[in-house]
């Protein structure tokens, strides 16, 4: 079932082409999929259901309501990422670079939050301490616990997809394999729904393997592929039935938009958008897009993850105090400007003395 938004990558998109040319470009991807789910958010998710927000912009949110398709880009993306960055790695190496990339900034956001709602968010946000103590954790899921922010449901689904990643780390550790038979092997398990009904057993490989999400990251695997070796007959049609499986898994959440929103989403803008997140990240691969590869948008790209994850509910809950008192798009235009900054103070000034706290393994490990 599709969750309130999407979820960045918290990678600073440390990828290269050589030890010299960086991939910015992803970093800018990045900052507009954050930003099509901050537009989604406050023009449409926040007053359409749930009660969440008291601002409305019932004219104005219809165009912004295929935003929350930014989790099928950041997902993608994070695939792209992380095949690049295990080619050097190792298990132990890896598991510290993604907590540290994921972890600190993620507590530093949590408890922004926890304070913001405690203090301001009732009656519509609530928060107590077992769920605060439980949601450090980033599987809260796992404990049957609320997410704090709507927006933390895609962590765990990173989490997950940092755990297959893991996996395939112990077992290449054991026997050297190609990262194409996770490729083929996850894509066949992603392609089981189109032959079999629900059952136990199913269900467990679903939850385990993400297969509602699993088509984002292969793709992106296969773009690092791509970008590494060149592009290839198999990539083409590899691609295109990830393609397929994106397609069909995000038409068949209309089902649920349409329950939750009460209105009309479109199979056809949905189908064109993923079209368009595959083709821009084919042309990165490809290396296509050498004009956008400016060093400006790592700044950029620094502020996407903590955007993400402060701006849902503090933002509501600053347009249910603040509205009856300035024009709506001011305020919108206000809080959004306020987020930008926060997440640069969090990024650029907070989160690089926590980091210090957290030391790399050892060499040898």
């Amino acid at each position: 079932m599709l969750q309130d938004s999407p979820s960045p990558l918290s990678l600073r998109s440390i990828l290269y082409m050589t030890a010299s040319k960086r991939i910015y470009q992803i970093d800018l991807f990045r900052f507009i999929a954050a930003s099509a789910v901050l537009l989604y958010h406050y023009l449409y998710r926040g007053y359409k259901a749930g009660n969440m927000s008291l601002l409305r912009f019932d004219g104005v949110g219809e165009y912004f309501k295929y935003g929350y398709l930014g989790v099928d880009l950041f997902f993608m993306i994070s695939g792209f990422v992380i095949a690049f960055s295990i080619k050097h790695l190792s298990l132990s190496k890896f598991c510290y670079s993604r907590f540290r990339r994921l972890y600190p900034m993620y507590w530093l956001c949590l408890l922004l939050t926890c304070g913001v709602t405690y203090f301001w968010g009732a009656p519509r946000y609530q928060v107590t301490f077992s769920q605060l103590l439980t949601n450090l954790t980033m599987a809260q899921k796992l404990f049957g616990v609320g997410d704090i922010d709507g927006a933390y449901w895609s962590l765990y689904v990173e989490l997950k997809f940092y755990l297959i990643i893991a996996i395939f780390l112990i077992i290449n550790r054991f026997k050297k394999i190609s990262l194409d038979y996770l490729v083929c092997g996850w894509l066949l398990l992603s392609s089981v729904h189109l032959f079999v009904g629900p059952s136990l057993v199913y269900d467990a490989l679903h939850e385990f393997f993400i297969l509602d999400w699993s088509a984002y990251f292969i793709a992106g695997i296969i773009f690092c592929q791509i970008r590494l070796q060149g592009l290839k007959l198999k990539h083409v049609f590899l691609l295109l039935y990830c393609l397929y499986l994106s397609i069909d898994g995000a038409v068949g959440r209309i089902h649920w938009l349409e329950r939750t929103f009460h209105s009309d989403f479109s199979p056809y803008i949905i189908g064109s958008t993923l079209v368009l997140f595959y083709a821009l990240m084919l042309l990165v691969s490809c290396n296509r897009l050498e004009g956008l590869n400016s060093a400006k948008w790592v700044k950029v790209g620094m502020l996407t993850y903590p955007l993400y994850l402060i701006h849902q509910h503090i933002g509501f809950i600053l347009f249910n105090h603040l509205h009856p008192y300035l024009n709506k798009y001011m305020l919108v235009t206000s809080v959004t400007l306020l987020m930008l900054a926060v997440a640069y103070l969090l990024s650029e000034c907070i989160e690089p003395r926590l980091l210090k706290l957290f030391k790399p393994p050892n060499r040898g490990s």
